[in-house]
């Protein structure tokens, strides 16, 4: 990964958060992994995720798997189990905070009434939750841009260019800039400088406990989970129909002087600025 200009010890654990993104972030793996909280064998695995073929799922779990989040126990030939690694295990508490900023920030997802016709709230599956989050902080330079803004409080591009990205042209900068701010993660303040909305600060503890995963620090998780029966898929959007993984996590504790280590927004804020889009 090329440098990011930044101090350490935030450039140690930038990149340390990027390359863990770049591992949970591809599409569906927030879906296997939630649903292997139950170890089952491949064709349970199917059944719990029916809009997932052969030529999808079997690749992921394989690279899930040399991820080490995977593990693949061979009692016999026939008989073939999947579920957490321990590290998998370890990355539940961050994938809940995920699904918790999530709740909290994300626009609500929609659907057409059949009667009234009309587009009303419905709600988001906790793995969707968890993937929305993900595409929203993932792409390349986005989570290096959002962490500059929470050392500096606000910025201007050239700054952010010359910090985030110091090898690319000043003006490469305005790309994942405009992202972020359509996202609703980056506004501007009354002097025009970049800065983080309320739902871009809030991110504070999903990048705490992305933070703690990659370096192995402790983090609690007591789930009870439950996986509720998937109904067949009967529109465009699998997500939509699909049940999530209902669990109980404990939060984990930070230590004070911890990067991003300020509260976050306990509850959505009314303001558009608290919250991004899908």
């Amino acid at each position: 990964m090329p440098a990011s200009g930044l101090p350490a010890p935030t450039h140690r654990d930038l990149d340390q958060v990027t390359q863990a993104l770049e591992t949970i972030s591809p599409r569906w793996n927030a879906w296997i992994l939630m649903t292997l909280t139950t170890p089952g064998r491949y064709m349970d695995l199917k059944a719990r995720m029916p809009w997932l073929h052969d030529g999808q799922l079997q690749p992921k779990l394989r690279l899930l798997e040399a991820g080490g989040l995977v593990q693949r126990t061979e009692h016999t030939r026939r008989h073939v189990v999947y579920g957490l690694s321990d590290k998998g295990v370890r990355l539940l508490p961050v994938l809940d905070t995920l699904a918790e900023w999530g709740r909290h920030h994300l626009e609500r997802p929609t659907t057409k009434d059949p009667v009234t016709k009309k587009e009303t709230p419905r709600s988001a599956a906790k793995a969707e939750e968890i993937e929305d989050a993900l595409a929203l902080i993932s792409p390349r330079h986005a989570t290096a841009i959002l962490w500059a803004l929470r050392v500096r409080n606000a910025s201007t591009a050239a700054a952010l260019a010359s910090s985030v990205m110091p090898d690319a042209h000043p003006t490469a900068v305005y790309h994942p800039l405009r992202h972020l701010t359509i996202k609703g993660l980056v506004g501007r303040d009354r002097e025009g400088k970049f800065t983080l909305t309320a739902a871009g600060r809030a991110l504070t503890p999903a990048y705490q406990a992305l933070i703690a995963w990659t370096t192995g620090s402790p983090a609690s998780y007591t789930a009870s989970p439950t996986l509720r029966p998937v109904p067949t898929q009967t529109g465009p959007d699998p997500r939509m129909t699909a049940a999530a993984l209902e669990t109980t996590p404990v939060a984990p504790a930070w230590k004070p002087g911890d990067l991003f280590s300020h509260t976050s927004v306990a509850r959505p804020l009314p303001a558009a600025a608290g919250v991004a889009r899908r």
